[in-house]
């Protein structure tokens, strides 16, 4: 056969064919290095404020990005955040690794599935891990060169102090959180609504809208996990402490427990009121969205 009788495919073609595998590599690559530099652990500053830097705000999710949508099949907006949107997950990193608890819950882990570097990995964690850090001795341990403190504790009435205080502070981030979740529905509807009245948007523009309905209801659904395997490990630390160290402040480790099992039972509950589908108008383009159109509820979330 002669070199002419060859068809060759054309170079956009061949980058075309290549270029979601590179992209992964890529981003795998950047993922790959950061935690190794210690860029993936977000720092805080004053009044534990996460403070902006590039790595976190901007190099990880970009990676996380190509990651999800290319490694993973999720969907991925390329749409600009909303005020309401950041805010969220502001309150929402405040959550899955509030400042009293940050060591227990394994920050970089939890970076790694913020930015979506990792897939939704937390139902993983280990229930007892809050338990034992209430038991240690407050000695730095080494992992890998890096330092991660423990809590240390004066006597065993100071862990149910401890114990005491986590749990009523959880309880006050519920509600800003839900508030600020509701804000959020209230935009995606009105997207959904603005959609539906432009028969004129591309499929980019579709995908890229549901995309990031979607995500803000990732976010949603990240928070509730994350209370619900927080619940069960203040369960397990209770039920451990009171056999090892029985304390006279029983009765206020079972308030602080129910006022936050309230809480997040009746927030998470509220939100199935958000739940749906987006309309007919671009249901066979795109994936539906777990956001819809539903009004939300005026009234607060109890808590104390």
């Amino acid at each position: 056969m002669s070199r002419t009788a060859i068809r060759r495919p054309g170079r956009a073609a061949t980058d075309a064919a290549a270029r979601p595998p590179r992209i992964v590599a890529l981003a795998l690559a950047i993922a790959l290095a950061l935690p190794a530099l210690g860029g993936c652990i977000r720092q805080t500053g004053d009044f534990d404020r996460v403070e902006a830097n590039p790595i976190n705000d901007t190099v990880l999710p970009f990676a996380g990005g190509l990651v999800a949508e290319y490694g993973r099949g999720e969907m991925v907006s390329s749409f600009q955040n909303t005020d309401r949107e950041l805010v969220l997950r502001q309150r929402a990193w405040a959550l899955v690794v509030p400042p009293h608890t940050k060591d227990w819950i394994g920050e970089i882990l939890v970076e790694g599935q913020r930015t979506r570097l990792l897939p939704e990995i937390d139902h993983r964690y280990n229930v007892a891990a809050y338990w034992n850090l209430l038991r240690s001795d407050g000695l730095p341990i080494h992992v890998d060169r890096l330092e991660i403190s423990r809590y240390g504790f004066a006597s065993s009435e100071a862990r149910w102090a401890r114990l005491i205080s986590d749990m009523n502070q959880d309880a006050l981030l519920i509600g800003p959180f839900w508030a600020e979740a509701r804000r959020v529905a209230g935009d995606d509807r009105s997207r959904l609504a603005a959609m539906n009245r432009r028969p004129d948007l591309s499929v980019n523009e579709l995908r890229d809208a549901t995309a990031r309905i979607d995500e803000n209801a990732r976010v949603l659904d990240w928070v509730w996990r994350s209370m619900r395997f927080r619940l069960v490990s203040y369960r397990y630390a209770i039920d451990r402490l009171a056999v090892e160290t029985p304390t006279d402040r029983r009765a206020a480790v079972e308030r602080a427990y129910a006022a936050l099992e309230q809480a997040i039972h009746a927030a998470e509950r509220e939100s199935t009121l958000l739940a749906g589908r987006p309309g007919p108008s671009i249901a066979t383009a795109v994936k539906p969205s777990r956001l819809a159109t539903a009004t939300p509820p005026d009234e607060p979330v109890p808590q104390k």
